[in-house]
């Protein structure tokens, strides 16, 4: 089936450097004319091939089923179709009927006559590239510059940058190029598209007068958006320095308030930290003993005997912890060997535990009834 090239589109022509031979010039003028003619005996071709079909439908000639399904889309008659119709308009009376039969005859020559002249026209121009799915007219100039004519990209470059192309290529499009010495051209044609090249560029053309106008109306929108949204901003404007006002004043008020929340917050937390600590000093007790700040009574345990010499500076608040660690470093002693816990109001065991390290160095001691200590003010003395 020979392919149709309706709507013939010359993209571009380039003839590069000032070079260029009267050979080159003449050969791109040629195809220039070449293609011009194959795109008249197209649409020449394309009306006789339509009042064929009305003509052949109209008469129910199909009916004969002296046509193929083939035959019928190619609308053009076999050697003994041909004879059969000429036997019959030899023997037809009716002058009516008789005029449809050569007027059948008579298309059918004028088909193949244009498609034999056609056929002949593209048998002279370089053969085209039909166009597939996501091909683009870019890329199939460097391909055939670079592949086929050997141009370095730079050069290929530089000629396809001083031609049209064509932006929307459709799958069935026919795209012909022609390179000769300096001289680059190319051009789109309708192959076996659908729509032509200047259809499709027609429609693109269109959509974005559509997209431009649609622009220009949502701009004109947003305009007297905008000029509802300055007034709107005046007002509010205005309200905003009457409400930054007011905001200075009720800072003041707040930051006042928040200092004495935030002092407030200070103590309350400091007192609940007291209220839930016990209070603890540690010290050689050979050292409390020599200040008189322990002693004995007789042969008894060790006893507090200077309670107020005692500073206890250290603390563990009971919520987080029911530990304190004692080093002996902490007593200035070696090892740990003993640990009074004075008063001796807190009772070993019940309110509180001993863990002596095995090495003497350290000591745990365990917080077992944490609401007696509470408060409290504890002295362990390291022996």
């Amino acid at each position: 089936m020979v392919k149709k090239l309706i709507g013939f589109l010359i993209v571009g022509i380039l003839v590069m450097g000032t070079g260029c031979n009267l050979m080159e010039k003449h050969q791109v003028e040629k195809m220039q004319k070449m293609a011009a003619k194959i795109d008249q005996l197209d649409g020449q071709l394309n009306q006789k091939e339509a009042e064929y079909r009305k003509i052949l439908t109209q008469y129910g000639l199909k009916g004969d089923k002296q046509l193929t399904d083939e035959q019928w889309q190619m609308l053009s008659l076999t050697s003994e179709q041909r004879k059969m119709l000429q036997s019959r308009l030899n023997k037809e009376q009716d002058s009516s009927y008789k005029a449809v039969l050569q007027e059948v005859l008579d298309k059918d020559q004028e088909i193949k006559d244009l498609r034999t002249e056609i056929d002949t026209l593209r048998e002279q121009l370089p053969k085209p590239v039909v166009v597939k799915e996501g091909d683009n007219h870019y890329d199939l100039s460097m391909r055939y510059l670079i592949d086929q004519k050997g141009v370095n990209t730079k050069d290929a470059q530089k000629l396809i940058e001083r031609v049209n192309l064509l932006n929307y290529l459709v799958p069935g499009f026919e795209v012909w190029l022609f390179y000769d010495g300096g001289t680059f051209g190319t051009f789109v044609t309708q192959g076996t598209a659908n729509q032509s090249p200047n259809q499709i560029k027609k429609y693109y053309k269109t959509k974005l007068i559509n997209e431009r106008n649609t622009a220009q109306q949502e701009a004109s929108q947003l305009k007297d958006d905008v000029n509802e949204l300055e007034r709107r901003k005046a007002e509010l404007t205005t309200q905003l320095a009457e409400l930054e006002q007011a905001k200075v004043e009720l800072s003041g008020q707040v930051q006042n308030l928040n200092s004495r929340n935030k002092r407030l917050s200070t103590q309350n937390t400091e007192k609940e930290r007291r209220l839930n600590s016990v209070f603890y000093h540690v010290d050689n007790y050979k050292a409390l003993a020599a200040k008189k700040v322990v002693g004995r009574f007789l042969f008894g345990r060790p006893q507090l005997k200077n309670f107020n010499a005692v500073t206890f500076e250290k603390s563990l608040d009971l919520r987080q912890s029911d530990s304190i660690t004692l080093t002996a470093a902490d007593a200035g002693v070696k090892q740990i060997h003993s640990i009074y816990v004075m008063p001796r109001s807190f009772v070993k065991d019940k309110d509180y535990k001993i863990d002596l390290a095995p090495d003497k160095s350290t000591a745990v001691i365990y917080i077992v009834n944490p609401g007696k200590f509470q408060m409290s003010k504890v002295l362990f003395a390291i022996r």
